[in-house]
């Protein structure tokens, strides 16, 4: 079940700037419902269900009444003096009366009526229309006047619209094309609004239905030309919701009552389809985008679980429910009943005289619940190369020029104004001094032209015997190989000086028959200037100089196209940028889009040659370069207008000068490779960025310079290819292109993943600063130390620690640098090079080694610490080892020690005991043993590794066989796991002797928290259908099950018994196993899992295995994939055992090879941030005072998903905060208990900070 809150209108702060001058209860109120008939200019519209002329369809006459009526019996209800409605009834096409009604339409009589009747409040209640199918809609409010002043004889009219408008905007079911936000106001005077006015009755505006002497305003509720908001405004509960926003404005504006109760609209849609239909163009990205359910009942339930109302929707499209009148507090939306989509509840709160609203989205039941976890798509322009698997982006590259600079021949004599590099060749789009283009085909190595393609039939004549601003202005492709040109040109309105052409699409198309280079451009589409009907398309300007450079996401049959505009026909003026978006289908452009660019900017600052090239950090976001700017990157959003712009490279990071980037994928990261000019010599060298963070947090990881010399600033551009590891890169200027790469040279890398350990801090004397120290697991790049205010989780200082013997750093902290009377934790924050390959970094030899595990929990007194079991005395080289536990600091050194036997006699044959050793979150140590005399589990203090049995005073039957007063509790255990700590901890033993089971091998769970010692039948004991049926094997426990691998021969894999499998604790069996991709032998079973990174590595075929997984939130199945496999002769034939450290690397420990080795795995990112479990603070308060002063507390912590919050002074508010990156995530209404649930389910798995009452924090751990 998900929550859903809303923030109250009163915090809006709507209360009215200039009071009204009587009372609520002497208030003449004056409504008048727009229209009245039926007739043509009445706004008859189609829709799904209703032919035009269809009365009981779309009318505005329709809906303004329904709306009009709501606010009339609310204002009457509610005890206003007086209200008026100009009519009741529908079809009414002259002034007449009804039943003794009078029904007044003709608008110089309503004005006549309102001037005899002394009105306090006059509204007049409207829809808007633009052209049919558009996708505008917003709010307007009208009154008398000029947009500075109201008009004569007018007092409020504006504040009255003003006082307004919050409540009049307040919809969140229906999707707005401008004024989103309640404090977006759009309440404009009449004579600006329209530009001209009339005077009657002696008061002048532009509107009749206003030109009188009462204060008010009309309303243009909505733009019914949208065609999702007129399937809304069938919807006669819909109608009257709007009429009860107005009432509510109005009741405010005469300070009249509020309402005890309050309600609940909302909508139900498909979560993975869309409407389409000719009657039904929703605007892209919006809650419209999905299909409305109809003819759907909903049941509202009370806190308690009782039904309190239900609600059928429509059949009109639209989805919509309403449920009135409902006393304040906490309800749930029920849809579990549909057997038609996957069970589904949504709770929210309901606030007196306010609506509440949500949007639902439902999934049908024979598809696939949306992840709500899932990653934001990446843009498939940017297509990831082929390569291995366990490749990682480097920290740094090296280059060598590959042949010599190459000149092009072809290009004598024009200017190259884009160039692209694809299939390696490249496409170029060049001009002579007469604007006339060429398209050219070249080979990038050696210049030579391969082909000059065809521009037969591009259009070449302007608008009215005018050039074009370019006859081909900018080339791009689709994602699957097409090429994309277009011309510039002005696009205005009907009579508009500027207009010099029709906008014209191009296309090359190869086919199996022809290449691409061999084909005539064909028109895909065109937008004819010289009229308005274009200049929303174009700009949205009344003169729009657009495409003169573009952008393309997408395959042929549906792809994005970006070009950029702005008013004029030049380059001179400063109107300003924007940046547009079509979605073309099947060669129509089905949708668009504008946004302004960052309004400090003008197309002087960019000029001619700023070229748009699409952005690899996100979709609909584009980059902007040329020789006046530094790259600026910009995003198209589909629900806004307004600037939004993304960090860019500065001046400092490159040249102005500097044009012609690319971007390309390389592992995991996002390359960007630049030109680099140096106006000194005019030369041109290629430098290589890392941006996958950011253009503004770009790395230079590469550089190669002066490969180019010329005379003056040309054109540039550059492009990366990868090969596998390798990199080539292309350098372009005027006519000369040079090639770099990375093959032949052997590249940097790091070794070691680095981490900070044994983190310490010490108070000086004065209680005025600490010291803050910890050590590195190797040397590192950098290393820094967060400040963290505890009750927010926010990073509120850095500090850059000095390094001293080894690798050891320390810092000190004031009582100067930060708040007193706060508490504050840290975290030490290291930073090495990239590992780009699997890399050995260590060995030590052990004569018979086992097991390893490593403890990773950060709160534990020995994090980091490395612990390794050794099952045979024996020698290794120089090196002897004994039988029993060895402890290892994580200093990268592997400096082995003294062996601790726990104080108990192993039988000192390999493979027996101590075997396998786990860890426990509080840092417990647990080691088990497969002989048949020592069977079982031991645990072993890591204070004072002593040791003993786990199962206390159990008898052995000297088979393995262990009982306590009769009762089977364990036997001869081949492989531990542990999860959890304290009282959570869980221990998962591989049972080999218990009876009755062939050769499966039981997994026995117990529950066995804080104490060290057994004494029953396991927790739960059994096998699912993969099971372990070899003695070689590993068993990891994760939050949401375990996973399991074993020896299997190769050829031996099978469902039931297969080299790797993962039980889900949810589905209570096996979720996944390897089976269908086992081809090689398994030995020895060994297995590591990093649950936070979704690794898997596992011993296979004389190496490793590595897998990456991930959950789904919809059926709890991993998705797994294989991500590479690599023999090490360091595993070899019998991997026994494998453990990740907190850094992510990779430690094995092999009886064939016997040895220890450590393995940095490939990253891209060598970052790792360690938080101390320790808390300091300045001031009077110590930690412990302020601790103690805390009433608050969480449980469970770790969850799942639901979370108990209890606070004993009473839940106000509950906020839940992001620890990685501060950002809150949850942000609820308290319910004034001592107890409240929170629900993470539709979080990811991590670390959060939970605030109550905005003051006390805690941290919960959801997994």
């Amino acid at each position: 079940m998900k929550a859903k809150y809303i923030l109250s209108i009163a915090a809006l702060s709507l209360s009215a700037a200039v009071s009204a001058a009587v009372p609520f209860n002497e208030a003449r109120i004056y409504i008048n419902p727009g229209h009245g008939g039926w007739g043509p200019n009445d706004r008859n519209l189609e829709t799904i269900n209703h032919q035009e002329g269809d009365t009981t369809g779309f009318y505005e006459t329709n809906t303004n009444l329904r709306k009009g009526l709501q606010l009339y019996h609310d204002l009457v209800d509610n005890g206003a003096a007086e209200v008026m409605l100009s009519r009741t009834k529908n079809g009414v096409d002259n002034d007449t009366e009804i039943d003794g009604v009078p029904q007044i339409v003709n608008l110089s009589a309503i004005c006549e009526d309102v001037e005899a009747n002394n009105i306090d409040y006059f509204i007049s209640i409207h829809s808007n229309a633009a052209s049919e199918g558009n996708t505008t809609n917003y709010p307007l409010v009208l009154y008398r006047g000029t947009d500075d002043e109201v008009g004569n004889g007018l007092v409020d009219a504006k504040n009255m619209g003003m006082d307004a408008w919050p409540y009049i905007n307040y919809n969140d079911v229906t999707y707005k094309s401008n004024y989103p936000e309640l404090d977006d106001y759009n309440v404009r005077g009449d004579i600006t609004f329209m530009g001209s006015s009339l005077t009657t009755m002696g008061y002048t505006g532009y509107y009749g239905v206003l030109r009188h002497g009462a204060d008010g305003y009309l309303i243009e509720g909505c733009f019914h030309t949208y065609q999702p908001e007129r399937h809304r405004l069938l919807n006669a509960d819909y109608c009257r919701q709007e009429g009860m926003r107005y009432a509510r404005a109005i009741r405010a504006w005469f300070d009249g009552p509020e309402l005890a109760t309050g309600d609940i609209i909302g909508t139900i849609k498909d979560s993975n389809h869309p409407l389409e239909h000719e009657l039904y163009n929703y605007k892209i990205a919006s809650m419209d985008a999905y299909a409305p359910i109809n003819n759907t009942k909903v049941v509202l339930r009370n806190a308690a679980g009782e039904v309190v109302d239900e609600y059928t929707t429509d059949g009109e499209y639209n989805g919509l429910f309403v449920f009135e009148g409902l006393q304040p507090g906490k309800y749930t939306l029920d849809f579990t009943h549909l057997t038609d989509y996957h069970p589904y509840s949504e709770e929210i709160e309901v606030v007196a005289n306010q609506p509440s609203y949500t949007n639902v989205l439902l999934t049908n039941i024979n598809e696939e619940l949306p992840d709500e976890e899932e990653e934001a798509p990446e843009v498939e322009y940017y297509t990831h190369p082929e390569q291995d698997g366990e490749i990682a982006a480097g920290s740094s590259y090296e280059f060598d020029k590959v042949g010599e600079t190459a000149t092009i021949s072809a290009l004598e004599g024009l200017t190259a104004r884009r160039t692209i590099l694809r299939d390696g060749k490249y496409y170029i789009l060049a001009h002579d001094s007469e604007r006339a283009p060429h398209l050219l085909v070249v080979n990038p190595e050696t210049g030579e032209l391969v082909k000059e393609m065809s521009l037969e039939g591009i259009v070449t004549e302007g608008f009215n015997g005018k050039n074009m601003s370019w006859t081909l202005s900018d080339i791009a492709f689709t994602n699957d190989g097409v090429l994309i040109g277009t011309n510039s040109v002005v696009i205005g309105r009907d009579g508009n000086a500027y207009c010099n052409g029709d906008f014209y699409m191009y296309a090359w198309k190869g086919d199996e028959t022809t290449p691409l280079e061999d084909q005539k451009p064909v028109i895909v589409t065109t937008l004819p200037t010289n009229t308005v009907n274009s200049i929303a398309q174009a700009g949205n300007n009344y003169s729009n100089l657009m495409a003169n450079s573009i952008a393309i996401n997408g395959d042929f049959n549906e792809f994005n196209f970006y070009f950029d505009s702005h008013a004029g026909d030049g380059w001179s003026t400063n109107y300003g940028l924007r940046y547009c978006w079509w979605l073309m289908k099947d060669g129509e452009m089905a949708a668009t889009q504008w946004n302004d660019a960052n309004p400090a900017y003008d197309e002087t600052m960019f000029g001619e040659d700023a070229m748009m090239t699409l952005s690899p950090l996100g979709l609909n976001r584009i980059i902007i370069d040329g020789s006046k700017i530094s790259s600026k990157e910009f995003e198209v959003d589909m629900l806004t207008t307004d600037a939004i712009e993304y960090p860019g490279l500065d001046d400092e990071t490159i040249s102005v000068e500097t044009a012609g980037a690319n971007y390309f994928r390389y592992a995991d990261a996002i390359f960007m490779v630049s030109p680099v000019y140096t106006a000194d010599g005019n030369s041109y060298g290629l430098r290589l960025y890392n941006i996958t963070e950011g253009l503004d947090k770009a790395q230079v990881i590469g550089e190669y310079a002066d490969l180019i010399t010329a005379d003056a600033l040309l054109p540039m551009s550059a492009y990366g290819v990868v090969r596998n590891a390798d990199i080539d890169l292309y350098l372009m200027a005027g006519n000369q292109t040079a090639k770099v790469s990375t093959e032949g040279i052997e590249q940097a890398t790091g070794s070691l993943r680095v981490m900070a350990y044994g983190l310490a801090q010490e108070e000086n004397e004065e209680g005025t600063a600490y010291t803050l120290s910890f050590k590195t697991n190797t040397d590192v790049n950098s290393a820094q130390i967060n400040i963290i205010e505890k009750s927010t989780g926010t990073v509120v200082t850095t500090i850059y620690p000095e390094k001293g013997e080894g690798n050891t750093y320390s810092a000190t902290v004031s009582v100067d640098d930060l708040a007193e009377d706060v508490a504050y934790t840290w975290e030490a924050e290291v930073s090495g090079d990239n590992i780009t390959r699997l890399t050995a970094y260590k060995s030590v030899p052990f004569s018979a080694p086992y097991g390893v595990a490593i403890d990773n929990s950060t709160s534990s007194e020995y994090f980091g610490r490395i612990y390794v079991t050794n099952t045979a005395e024996g020698s290794v080289g120089e090196q002897t080892t004994a039988t029993g536990l060895y402890a290892i600091e994580p200093d990268g050194n592997l400096e082995i020690g003294n062996v601790m036997t726990g104080g108990i006699s192993w039988t000192g044959t390999k493979g027996q005991g101590p075997r396998k050793v786990a860890v426990a979150e509080d840092g417990r140590i647990f080691v088990c043993d497969y002989s048949t005399t020592n069977t079982g589990i031991y645990y072993i203090d890591p204070a004072t590794f002593e040791g003993k049995p786990v199962f206390e005073g159990a008898v052995n039957d000297g088979n393995g066989s262990l009982t306590i007063n009769g009762t089977y509790v364990a036997g001869r255990t081949t492989s531990i796991g542990v999860r959890g700590g304290g009282d959570e901890t869980q221990l998962y033993a591989v049972d080999a002797t218990a009876s009755g089971l062939g050769w499966r091998k039981l997994i026995n769970r117990y529950d066995i928290g804080s104490a060290n010692v057994w004494t029953a039948a396991p927790s739960e004991a059994g096998y699912s259908s993969s099971y372990i049926g070899n003695e070689n094997n590993s068993i990891v426990p994760v939050s949401t099950g375990y996973w399991a691998a074993q020896f299997r021969g190769q050829g031996s894999s099978s469902v039931a018994n297969p080299t790797l499998f993962y039980y889900s604790d949810v589905l209570g069996g096996s979720a996944y196993d390897s089976s269908a991709i086992d081809d090689q032998a398994s030995a020895n079973g060994a297995l590591a899992v990093d649950e936070k990174t979704g690794t898997v590595v596992q011993s296979y075929n004389n190496g490793v295995r590595v897998f990456h997984y991930s959950i789904r939130k919809s059926d709890n199945i991993p998705d797994v994939e294989v991500v590479f496999e690599k023999q090490l002769a360091e595993v070899g034939a019998e991997g026994n055992s494998f453990a990740f450290d907190y850094a992510g690397n990779l430690y094995t420990v092999s009886s064939d090879a016997q040895n220890l080795t450590i393995f940095g795995m490939p990253t891209s990112d060598n970052t790792c941030a360690t938080p101390s479990s320790a808390e300091f603070s300045f001031g009077d308060s110590s930690v412990e005072e302020l601790q103690q002063e805390s009433t608050a507390k969480v449980y469970p912590n770790p969850t799942s998903g639901q979370s108990t919050v209890a606070c004993s002074a009473g839940i106000e508010s509950v906020e839940v905060y992001n620890a990685a990156s501060g950002a809150a995530v949850l942000n609820l209404v308290g319910n004034g208990e001592t107890t409240m649930t929170i629900d993470l389910s539709g979080l990811a798995d991590g670390i959060y900070f939970v605030r109550v009452n905005g003051t006390e924090t805690m941290k919960l751990i959801k997994r």
